[in-house]
């Protein structure tokens, strides 16, 4: 696409037009100044669609005078390093915020001739993961990948229900007392988990949205990401409402594979791609002669957009595993699920939090001790919905606290 003058009057309307936008929105994301932090290397936020990619890059706008928003899908030919150039020269600009880059062929190799020619800030977001390493041009010294993930459990009560919560360490679980406190918020995890994790969804109150976000990465993301066609569309399709209605325990490769009538191959690539897309997190086993095959979970609440069942007390157990396995995935905490041999009963989850190992089993209230009472780990707790505090038990909800 070439850079004329009305393409430049477009993109000089929408800066303002976004400038003003992001005067509605003065309440920013807790990973907001990590983002922004960085001097030299660029940028990419990646992250699901709905969770305030673009309202950041917005709110960037407010405190960068010289910074340009651009959003890509809707120039997906236009040369970013001309367009870079242009801006800088005419208007001054000293920092591109480019939104849905992964629809800008060859933003690669664009991306490179910026960094290596020019004095520019660049940030840019995606909704699916950035693969840096194996991207054909090596942009992996000069890019930083910062994964902005849907609302903790914490942060979706400071924007949600305007509580501000101060954040707690793995430590505080050995003290009951904190336990107990935070255990009166647990009437608010219904909200969380049915869709106020998603920021759009605070706006909005619709769980309509979540079917919108999941086509629009089906028909979209994937498709221009990954070079998906439409009987890769249809198989997925499959896959998400077989995952959906099946028991957590009973979904792998080879059941996906004979469920939806694919390779076990392709299902291997479709929930790799899903993964990369934000929508399933698989969570690898730990155990002594284990299959390697992991645990296929939705990040909540996209499972309910393909549960015959949609009521959350039907899918709460589903649910309950998500919430904690999202919750570790947001501060980036090691996490497998157990393994035993067969018929040996073991707790849910195997984790590493600042150093230390603990076991986890998710359940409800009155969740059987069994599982955890032979586990060798000094720490294990069992995390429950609704809450519970005497030992072993914890609040489930502790777990978006950290």
């Amino acid at each position: 696409m070439v850079i004329n003058d009305s393409v430049l009057t477009d993109i000089l309307a929408v800066n303002e037009t976004s400038r003003k936008q992001a005067q509605k929105y003065p309440k920013r994301r807790f990973i907001f100044n990590e983002l922004f932090f960085y001097s030299k290397a660029f940028v990419g936020i990646a992250g699901l669609r709905g969770i305030g990619k673009t309202t950041a890059l917005k709110q960037r706008l407010i405190e960068s005078e010289n910074a340009f928003y651009i959003s890509l899908d809707a120039y997906n030919n236009i040369d970013l390093f001309d367009l870079a150039k242009t801006l800088s020269e005419r208007f001054g600009a000293n920092e591109l915020l480019l939104d849905e880059i992964s629809y800008c062929k060859n933003w690669q190799q664009h991306l490179k001739k910026i960094y290596d020619s020019m004095e520019l800030k660049v940030f840019f977001t995606s909704s699916v993961a950035i693969d840096i390493i194996n991207s054909r041009v090596d942009l992996s010294r000069r890019i930083i990948v910062k994964k902005m993930h849907p609302f903790s459990f914490r942060e979706y009560l400071a924007f949600g229900q305007k509580k501000d919560i101060p954040k707690m360490t793995i430590n505080d679980i050995f003290d009951p007392k904190k336990m107990q406190k935070i255990s009166r918020l647990d009437n608010y995890f219904e909200e969380y988990i049915s869709g106020g994790l998603i920021p759009v969804f605070l706006e909005e109150k619709n769980t309509g949205i979540f079917l919108s976000i999941l086509e629009r990465i089906i028909e979209k993301d994937l498709v221009y990401s990954l070079n998906f066609d439409g009987k890769d569309l249809i198989n997925i399709r499959a896959m998400l409402e077989y995952i959906a209605n099946a028991g957590i325990d009973d979904v792998s490769y080879s059941s996906i594979a004979r469920n939806v009538g694919i390779t076990k191959y392709k299902a291997i690539h479709y929930v790799q791609a899903l993964e990369k897309a934000f929508v399933l997190n698989p969570i690898k086993p730990k155990g002594s002669n284990v299959s390697k095959e992991p645990k296929i979970l939705f990040v909540p609440p996209l499972r309910l957009v393909y549960s015959k069942n949609k009521e959350i007390k039907e899918n709460i157990g589903f649910l309950r595993e998500e919430f904690f396995v999202e919750s570790m995935k947001i501060n980036d905490f090691e996490t497998h699920y157990l393994k035993g041999q067969r018929g040996e009963k073991k707790p849910d989850y195997f984790t590493i939090i600042n150093g230390q190992k603990f076991v986890f089993e998710i359940g409800g209230k009155q969740k059987n001790r069994t599982q955890i009472i032979h586990s060798k780990e000094k720490n294990k707790f069992i995390l429950t919905q609704p809450a519970n505090t005497i030992n072993p038990y914890r609040p489930l909800i502790f777990a978006g606290f950290l």
